[in-house]
């Protein structure tokens, strides 16, 4: 989401079941250790992995998105939750290029230091653009991860389209908001959609601020996903579907060699 969508997007989410993905990523983070969230949006998961007593760098795009991940903290340093600097980072970077130099034991800044998780989630990597950038991906991953380190991301497939579009149009009609999704397959494996979202102003009125918002995705061969993290030293830990996230949703679970 780029920078207008930032400041409703948790509006745009609401329905998001963040607990519950939450708790299967937990199925395999079981020990304690620093994770570095890519893509981490408005911070829903560097939130979650603060609390459960994790060391978490973020990293997104949208400087839009992590100001208001950073005001989320905030608030709940207000009202008495601590979290202090020395346990997070909020950083912006394009995830494909991103080397890790938050040394949180050390309280500095190194050239390269290892995490032990990776999670990238909400299938930002079909936001890449190509083979060549999920590549790119992957060697990163692999650099900032420790030995043992868990990757942990999802993609969907081609059926997502079906399941979410009627004849490439999608209505989603809220207290809130209206939005309508086009869809529009430009190649094999490219595709657009295009939202435009109104949210309402107060909730007494019909005065609605418009949004726009273009998303290309991309979508991954999952045997290609398999044999590429494989050649790039990882190890299919685990593959796994969970239908409440998705029929088209394929989480993979990488272990780092």
């Amino acid at each position: 989401m780029h920078k207008q969508f930032a400041e409703i997007y948790d509006i745009f989410m609401k329905y998001v079941d963040y607990d519950g993905w939450y708790n299967f990523l937990k199925r395999f983070i079981k020990t304690k250790g620093t994770v570095l969230d890519l893509g981490c949006g408005t911070g829903e998961f560097v939130l979650r992995f603060l609390k459960d007593g994790f060391s978490v760098v973020g990293v997104d795009l949208s400087e839009k998105m992590l100001e208001v991940a950073e005001k989320k903290l905030n608030d709940l340093k207000i009202i008495g939750e601590k979290f202090s600097k020395d346990r997070y980072r909020l950083i912006k970077e394009n995830i494909i290029n991103f080397e890790n130099t938050v040394d949180f034991e050390n309280n500095k800044n190194s050239n390269l230091c290892q995490v032990d998780y990776i999670v990238c989630n909400f299938d930002t990597v079909n936001y890449l653009k190509n083979e060549k950038e999920f590549l790119k991906f992957i060697e990163k991953c692999n650099k900032n991860l420790k030995k043992d380190g868990y990757l942990i991301f999802d993609a969907v497939t081609e059926d997502i389209f079906t399941e979410i579009f009627e004849n490439d149009i999608f209505l989603d009609e809220e207290p809130e908001y209206t939005s309508i999704w086009r869809h529009e397959q430009l190649s094999k494996r490219k595709h657009l959609i295009e939202i435009d979202l109104f949210i309402r102003e107060n909730e007494n009125d019909n005065l609605f601020r418009k949004y726009n918002e273009i998303q290309n995705k991309f979508i991954f061969d999952p045997e290609w996903i398999i044999k590429t993290v494989q050649n790039k030293g990882f190890e299919i830990f685990d593959t796994a579907s969970n239908p409440e996230f998705g029929e088209s949703r394929i989480f993979f679970i990488l272990k780092k060699l």
